[in-house]
């Protein structure tokens, strides 16, 4: 997902859409039983897309293996959306269309490991996008010249929102067929590898993409325009030559034919620290938007208008092609666990600012996030959470830069060189893994499994870590006396929870590890200036932090 910018006039636009969310529009939540009771194998989808009247009409061929005994299957569907006939096994059956969703019978009850095909055809106008990518849906934006310009949006609403899927994050097609027409004039830009482009007698065209890797339904997306394309090739960490496609607009071609040198930069980035990009059996691709951004599969929403804020680097690009890693190929199977693709992704972004600038611009970088902190709820909760729920949260925006706090102090309690290793194991668990281009490489994966991870890794206890970071909202609070010589630390956790994490102080001009395994320290300081966290480490609260 977006990240949430530091820029005035983006967080402007972002507290606007924080109120504006609609009620029972989400993703995710606890799985319903006409869900839960089948897994998707395959999707073949079909859409003609009419830019003038801007409507869709559409056909879904869902393939899945029964994992529940059931008379009954469920669908999500927006109700802006009409069906107009569904299928099971070919055969056509009677439907009813609660609130946003399809129910269907089975005229013979399904038992588990059977395989179901479910075809919906559907049609309209879709849900116009008030707000992208906060608020989703279909953008019907002009280029320079008043062509049509087209995008999707919907990881908050949903897949939904524009296709009759299941719309939860613990379920995804393991390869996915998408069909998309459009005016003869115009370019569909989308996931996977384009296998062909059929020009039809109605003076459209048919781009048939394929996607041969695991996807989540958000991240399918239509791109159209009438696009140029760039082309080059990248060599991946592990000698692939991947090709590279940025679909620009043609008044935008020169600009982004600049970019892409950049992007390759953040892309070799992300692959030295995460390990080799984990598409490269399909391509790394760019295409402009008319919205900001997002991280849609092997197709990166860029709508950034190539501008370079704060450091300088284009952060949007970055942060998006971050969860190629951190939400495509490792993917929280509850929006309980946004943290994992947010937060995670975010500290990427520290980690290319501390490459490119030093020490100090991941100084810089890691305090203004903090000055955001909310700290009111826990950014991994137990609890199921839909979309809504989590990223428009009391939290705000904590499941970004709190997670990536979580992943800056963690760095400092365990030293950079396992730290990186951490990071490398919660992409790839296994090395193996990193050979791996059959779709197999994607997982699923909870808070559980990360700190588990992370300890077997590691090579020590850390759950007290995790759970005050990520199971509390509240910062864990360090207090310091000086008296008589003697610097006395002590940690205060909420819930009393132990804490034992070392402090890092500076003693005249050297900087010390300070150990506190109970929770408590005293170090002899004598008539030194002393600061604690010179370098900004820690996440926590300190009234008392130097004498100078």
């Amino acid at each position: 997902m977006r990240t949430l910018p530091l820029a005035p006039f983006l967080a402007a636009a972002l507290c606007g859409a924080l109120t504006a969310q609609s009620p029972g529009q989400v993703s995710g939540g606890p799985l319903r039983a006409d869900e839960a009771c089948y897994d998707v194998r395959h999707v073949d989808l079909g859409v003609r897309v009419d830019p003038v009247a801007r409507t869709i009409a559409g056909a879904m061929t869902m393939t899945a293996t029964v994992v529940t005994a059931t008379r009954r299957v469920g669908l999500d569907l927006d109700d802006d959306l009409t069906v107009d006939a569904v299928r099971v096994d070919g055969e056509p059956v009677a439907f009813e269309r609660p609130p946003l969703r399809i129910d269907i019978p089975l005229t013979a009850g399904r038992k588990p490991g059977d395989e179901l095909t479910i075809a919906v055809d559907y049609h309209g106008a879709p849900r116009v996008a008030p707000n992208p990518p906060w608020k989703g849906g279909f953008t019907w934006a002009r280029t320079r010249d008043g062509s049509p310009w087209i995008a999707t949006s919907c990881q908050g609403e949903g897949a939904d929102l524009w296709w009759p899927c299941k719309d939860h994050p613990s379920d995804e097609a393991d390869t996915f067929d998408l069909h998309v027409t459009v005016p003869k004039d115009l370019v569909c830009a989308s996931n996977g590898t384009l296998r062909s482009v059929t020009q039809n007698d109605d003076a459209t065209r048919t781009f048939h993409w394929h996607i041969a890797n695991p996807i989540n339904n958000y991240t399918v997306a239509l791109n159209i325009a009438p696009y140029e394309v760039i082309e080059d090739t990248y060599t991946c960490v592990d000698g692939t030559e991947l090709p590279v496609f940025f679909w620009a607009l043609p008044e935008n071609r020169a600009r982004a034919e600049k970019a892409l040198p950049e992007f390759l930069d953040h892309l070799h980035h992300l692959e030295t620290v995460c390990g080799p990009y984990p598409f490269r059996n399909e391509k790394y691709g760019v295409v402009e938007t008319p919205h900001l951004g997002m991280e849609h599969q092997t197709i990166i929403a860029y709508g950034n208008r190539y501008r370079h804020t704060g450091f300088d680097y284009d952060w949007l690009h970055h942060h998006e092609l971050s969860h190629e890693w951190w939400g495509n190929l490792v993917t929280c199977r509850d929006w309980k666990d946004m943290w994992i693709h947010e937060g995670i992704g975010t500290y990427m972004q520290a980690l290319y600012i501390e490459q490119r600038f030093g020490a100090e611009g991941l100084r810089i970088e890691m305090g203004q996030k903090r000055r955001t902190l909310a700290n009111r709820t826990p950014i991994a909760p137990r609890e199921s959470r839909d979309s809504e729920q989590i990223y428009f949260g009391s939290s705000g925006n904590d499941i970004y830069y709190k997670g990536s706090w979580v992943c800056h102090t963690l760095r400092y309690l365990l030293g950079d060189e396992t730290f990186s290793t951490v990071l490398r194991r919660w992409a790839y668990p296994d090395s193996a893994l990193e050979k791996v281009t059959d779709g197999s490489q994607c997982r699923f994966t909870d808070t559980d499994e990360l700190i588990a991870l992370a300890e077997r890794t590691a090579d020590r206890e850390l759950g007290w870590f995790f759970e005050v970071y990520l199971r509390r909202g509240p910062l864990p609070v360090l207090h310091a006396e000086a008296d008589a010589g003697v610097l006395t630390l002590r940690w205060s956790a909420p819930d009393d929870l132990p804490f034992p994490m070392p402090v890092p102080v500076r003693i005249g001009d050297a900087v010390r590890r300070i150990e506190m395994a109970d929770g408590e320290a005293r170090v002899e300081v004598g008539t030194a200036p002393w600061e604690i966290d010179p370098d900004g480490w820690l996440l926590m609260r300190s009234a008392d932090r130097s004498r100078r």
